[in-house]
């Protein structure tokens, strides 16, 4: 491949990644409103729907800095090579 290929593939990923990112962000916002709603609906802090959705939640955070983040290291070092 050209260099010019390379770093074209490079920016595209580079932008697939931040859109994934907005999308998790996204999904996070959301995912805090459903599960204030569902506390005030249920009247409890404690029930299995909030605590599937806090799950959930804690999942994408971790996606978001343990996954995410290790890939945006490969794109970096990628790049510099």
């Amino acid at each position: 491949m050209k260099k010019k290929e390379i770093r074209k593939r490079l920016r595209h990923m580079e932008d697939y990644m931040e859109e994934m990112e907005r999308k998790v962000r996204c999904l996070d916002s959301i995912l805090f409103f459903i599960s204030t709603g569902m506390e005030y609906f249920y009247q409890t802090e404690n029930c299995f729907e909030v605590n599937t959705i806090q799950f959930i939640n804690d999942y994408l955070k971790t996606i978001r800095n343990v996954e995410i983040a290790g890939l945006h290291e490969v794109l970096t070092e990628l790049k510099s090579v």
